[in-house]
């Protein structure tokens, strides 16, 4: 059975990890697409939305689980039916989306799911998809976080995901805090 996750836990979330703060400073184009990648519970989702919303965007959300994209398409129906978001089930390695589609690319607390050989090709699949110029934004658990995963699990990750897009992309900003760390990079 679905349950609602209400609107006080995705922003308690956010406070923890600090994602809004990251993408306000660099998703601003008006009219812009935004694919965000792994929909998960929709608490990322919530956050892009309300952006996206003042910025007249529109946003892709894919995730390989057919079950977050059905929950996420009763949570988020109201932006569907604006014609604000659409929900897919996709695979990050391969996406469906033509080259240069994107303006920005979000991948919020995905990455240490992806297999260590995959994240390369992830990367260049957002690559791929974003226009000249376009903004990539990765925000995953750090290893030193306390909750969820051990930090043997995130380690690794994190310091692929971090080479692989100093290989691939123009890194902008990093940061971290003790429970996420993030990257901004532009496609050259």
């Amino acid at each position: 059975m679905l349950h609602y996750i209400p609107q006080p836990v995705f922003k308690a979330v956010d406070f923890l990890i600090g994602a809004s703060k990251v993408y306000s400073k660099f998703i601003t184009m008006p009219e812009s697409r935004i694919l965000e990648a792994a929909s998960g519970f929709g608490s990322n989702l919530s956050i892009i939305l309300g952006l996206a919303e003042r910025l007249k965007a529109k946003v892709y959300s894919v995730d390989i689980s057919q079950a977050s994209i059905s929950f996420n398409k009763i949570i988020y129906r109201s932006y569907i039916r604006k014609g604000m978001l659409t929900l897919e089930r996709g695979d990050l390695r391969a996406l469906h989306y033509q080259d240069n589609f994107f303006n920005y690319a979000v991948n919020h607390t995905t990455m240490h799911h992806i297999d260590l050989d995959d994240i390369e090709k992830v990367l260049r699949e957002h690559k791929r998809t974003l226009r000249n110029g376009g903004i990539l934004i990765i925000v995953d658990l750090n290893p030193r976080q306390l909750i969820v995963h051990s930090p043997q699990m995130l380690l690794k990750p994190k310091e692929e995901v971090l080479r692989a897009v100093d290989n691939i992309f123009n890194v902008i900003e990093k940061g971290e805090n003790k429970i996420a760390y993030y990257v901004v990079a532009v496609k050259n």
